[in-house]
């Protein structure tokens, strides 16, 4: 058996709200909600083929597809755990407005890490319904569950990201940050991008007081990430090799993604071999339109041996018009090559022992093998 593969199920592409820069922009309220026997197909093929099951839970707004849904759904996957001895982890992104108390307690019971989009102090920059989110936070907290908050940052919000970790650190919430880029309604109302430059001002200065602030209680996952970066590591190496989703239309596509669906793979089945989407050629017409990109733009890019392409792919995933993949590769490069370059610095000190400084979260990842 192979090791891992990570699974995005989409019950659905219909949503509750209407965020301001949101990357599946008209292709939301388009479809019912996918059959739970093509969600059992789905999970069953790869416990077939691998031993470690991610699933991603995502949409749409998934919980739209009711809790009744997740019972079912979480007792199948007991039930394959049994059968084929193999491992699930569980992550589920939303906007948290039907989060009751319920699913919540249900998404616990499972070991589920729930994913809120929640942008804190900002978060009415794009978003609505800002308190009721952020009594949904604190409730999965009460409860002592994991939860995280996707907090998006746009041109209304960047200039204060140094406010919004302290935010989120003064109310013990763990979050990761989400450059906003030009895909879905932000790619048709370009006032919410950001100047790039100035943002990878803003970002380094709050990177810089990040990696010494002693006081930081919460995971900062951006950061985190951030840390991990040597100029001989690649960036999510994991994403080239196992992921798949599975669409509401029952249809499984390379990456979950809006541009995914010029990409089908097949239908799931009691037969179904997940490994073979690897082999079709679709996927292999998928993979050699990558390549092409990374030939057009990685090639005298000073980050390319981090990135190995991976933004570039990402951002085509998304949208495939050249102006907006510039931006996003210009954002990317930029961002790894200030990262890169603090990291260095951090190295250096590391070196000569001036290590008090920093915190205890850049003491274990620069001394870690």
């Amino acid at each position: 058996m192979i090791h891992e593969i990570a699974l995005t199920i989409k019950p659905t592409m219909k949503c509750n709200m209407r965020c301001k820069h949101c990357f599946n922009g008209n292709d939301l309220n388009k479809s019912d909600i996918i059959k739970l026997q093509d969600v059992y197909h789905f999970i069953e093929s790869a416990c077939k083929e691998y031993e470690d099951i991610k699933v991603t839970f995502h949409g749409g707004e998934p919980t739209l597809a009711g809790n009744d849904f997740y019972k079912k759904v979480f007792k199948f996957q007991e039930q394959m755990t049994d059968k084929y001895d193999v491992k699930f982890s569980n992550n589920f992104t939303t906007n948290a407005l039907l989060l009751d108390d319920e699913l919540i307690d249900l998404l616990i019971k499972n070991n589920t890490l729930i994913n809120i989009s929640f942008d804190g102090p900002y978060n009415s920059v794009l978003r609505q319904h800002s308190n009721l989110v952020y009594e949904k936070i604190c409730k999965v907290k009460g409860k002592g569950g994991k939860v995280r908050a996707f907090c998006t940052i746009s041109k209304g919000s960047y200039t204060h990201l140094l406010d919004i970790y302290n935010w989120f650190n003064d109310r013990q919430i763990d979050f990761k940050i989400l450059p906003i880029e030009p895909r879905g309604y932000a790619a048709i109302d370009r006032e919410l991008l950001m100047d790039t430059k100035q943002f990878i001002k803003v970002l380094s200065k709050a990177y810089r007081y990040w990696i010494t602030d002693k006081e930081c209680q919460i995971r900062f996952y951006t950061f985190e990430e951030f840390a991990a970066l040597r100029r001989e590591t690649q960036f999510k190496p994991f994403w080239f090799k196992r992921e798949i989703a599975l669409n509401p239309d029952g249809k499984i596509y390379p990456f979950g993604r809006p541009n995914d669906i010029q990409f089908c793979l097949g239908k799931p089945s009691d037969t179904f071999s997940l490994n073979k989407c690897f082999e079709s050629a679709e996927y292999k017409r998928m993979l050699d339109i990558l390549s092409r990109l990374r030939e057009k733009y990685c090639m005298d890019c000073q980050s390319s041996q981090v990135c190995n392409g991976v933004c570039i792919c990402m951002s085509y995933m998304y949208v495939q018009q050249d102006d907006l993949l510039q931006y996003s590769c210009n954002q990317s490069k930029s961002i790894f090559s200030m990262v890169l370059g603090i990291n260095d610095e951090i190295m250096g000190d590391f070196k000569m022992g001036n290590t008090e400084k920093y915190n205890n979260i850049i003491k274990r990842k620069f001394t870690e093998k």
